[in-house]
């Protein structure tokens, strides 16, 4: 376990409130701060009126914050902060100061104050705020920490799963070509998930390039007529590369609802990306399961944009003038906070206009200079022509060398609306069939065995990647033993095995 940070001095327990130190030598500041700071009993006030009673206070009980008063008679608040960075760092500080000089702010911020307030204090509610605001990051901080320890013992223990199976894996001396030919299939099935085919937009037209950078990838994106007149265009990038990233991106299109169910009216952008947030939210919450996805409603009649974003790269729209409108991000990336909201913005499309829509993907091949990426893009949508707009990007691939030393790091998905670039055409690319990396022939050396293994609240869930026999039964069984629960169902998935005997199959199936 990593000892890069330290955990807290006096962890809270679940049900402990939450407790303020205020430190200063005028009872009518007590009585003040008492007033503004307690809230119906849910955080623990104290007040001392010296350092010294604080040090007392600080050796002895927990606090998440302490609220002092630079001049004091015995000793003042900076001092203070000083022997509390050696013997208690635990709690923030927030400084108050009669005198409000910037030598004094300076020196309490270097401390590590959180905040720093003069007085006659101008709004207590700003006080109020920042201690809020102080707590809240500390506990932030704390589940920070209890995640980063659970997942470092995770890793830990996955680390020492995979030696054992790859020391398995040596006798074997398995190929490769059953898994490679597993993640082909699965490029085949990821593409029919895109549209094959472009709905009729009256004076628009849709163009659409997809490249990923390994078989299967995260990007996704789908052009879906809602109506007589209006069209939803979808894009959406899942966090990592490969198989995973994959499965999120297809896991976010299921979710997706654009219209109520109940009413069956069409469903506002911004409405559309809650709601599969807080599928996501709730159903797959892990640290590095997130999603950006940009949602635009079009009207193809009148020309009406309507687009939300979720962490995504900026909506372009390129004017028949040259100038460029950016719609930035309108939320937070989709399956972090159940409860995001996100906001939404409209404009039109004029003849002339072009609107884009992109992976940061496109950055690899645009930006030229590695340095002003969406302004290399923005420079490629002035220039893009109405014959082939995508050319450039659609042959990227091929110039650079799919996988060479300078192969497509990312995955790229490109989607572009006008009504001057000819006619609609989507360019899924073609799955790959070539191995993903050259056979050696040499069979003392087999790739890795891998048991992967997940749950949730109703299931628990084994994956076998490799060759399953006689070999590695025992220790299978004994993975799947330790994970079982009498409340939760354990669903088996050998899509990925390349091979099972009968004695592991006597294993998965016992009597």
């Amino acid at each position: 376990m990593s000892t890069s940070k330290t955990p807290p001095l006096y962890p809270p327990a679940a049900d402990t409130p939450d407790a303020v130190l205020i430190v200063d030598d005028n009872t009518a500041i007590h009585q003040m701060l008492q007033g503004v700071l307690q809230r119906d009993g849910s955080r623990q006030l104290v007040s001392v009126k010296s350092a010294r009673e604080a040090r007392e206070r600080l050796l002895a009980s927990r606090f998440d914050v302490v609220v002092t008063d630079i001049s004091m008679p015995d000793e003042d608040g900076l001092s203070l902060m000083r022997w509390a960075a050696e013997h208690c760092p635990d709690p923030d500080w927030i400084v108050l100061t009669g005198h409000g000089t910037l030598d004094a702010a300076i020196q309490a911020l270097q401390l590590g104050a959180f905040d720093f307030f003069t007085k006659p204090l101008e709004s207590l509610t700003a006080l109020d705020h920042s201690v809020s605001n102080a707590i809240e990051r500390r506990r932030l901080m704390r589940e920070g920490d209890r995640l980063h320890r659970e997942l470092e013992s995770a890793n830990e223990e996955l680390k020492e799963k995979i030696g054992q199976l790859e020391s398995a894996c040596r006798l074997l001396g398995e190929q490769a070509e059953t898994i490679h030919a597993d993640l082909r299939r699965a490029s085949v099935i990821q593409r029919a998930l895109l549209p094959r085919k472009a709905p009729e937009l009256g004076r628009f037209a849709v163009r659409a390039l997809y490249r990923p950078s390994q078989v299967v990838g995260g990007d996704l994106y789908d052009v879906i007529r809602v109506d007589s007149h209006r069209t939803a265009l979808v894009m959406a990038d899942a966090a990592g590369h490969g198989l995973s990233a994959a499965m999120l991106a297809v896991v976010f299109r299921q979710q997706l609802s654009l219209v109520d169910s109940d009413t069956r009216q069409v469903l506002e952008p911004s409405e559309v990306l809650e709601r599969v947030n807080r599928a996501l939210a709730e159903d797959f919450a892990a640290p590095s399961l997130f999603i950006t996805a940009a949602y635009a409603l079009l009207d193809t009649r009148s020309g009406t944009l309507c687009a939300a974003s979720a962490g995504h790269t900026p909506l372009l729209v390129r004017r028949a003038s040259g100038k460029i409108d950016r719609i930035p991000s309108t939320g937070p990336a989709l399956g972090l906070y159940e409860n995001a909201r996100f906001g939404q913005q409209e404009l039109e499309l004029h003849p002339g206009d072009l609107l884009l829509l992109h992976s940061d993907g496109a950055y690899e091949v645009l930006d030229s200079d590695h340095g002003k990426p969406l302004e290399a893009v923005e420079q490629w949508l002035r220039g893009a022509g109405k014959s082939d707009p995508l050319q450039r990007i659609a042959h990227w691939d091929k110039d650079v060398g799919a996988h060479g030393p300078n192969a497509q790091a990312d995955d790229i998905t490109i989607l572009l609306v006008g009504s001057d670039i000819g006619p609609s055409s989507l360019d899924n690319g073609t799955p790959a069939h070539a191995p993903l990396g050259a056979s050696t022939g040499a069979t003392d050396a087999p790739p890795p065995v891998e048991v992967l293994m997940g749950s949730d609240s109703d299931h628990i869930a084994v994956s076998l990647r490799g060759r399953a026999d006689w070999s590695r039964s025992a220790s299978f069984y004994d993975s799947c033993a330790q994970a079982l629960d009498p409340g939760r169902p354990l669903i088996l998935d050998l899509s990925l095995c390349q091979h099972m005997d009968s004695t592991f199959l006597g294993t998965c199936c016992p009597r």
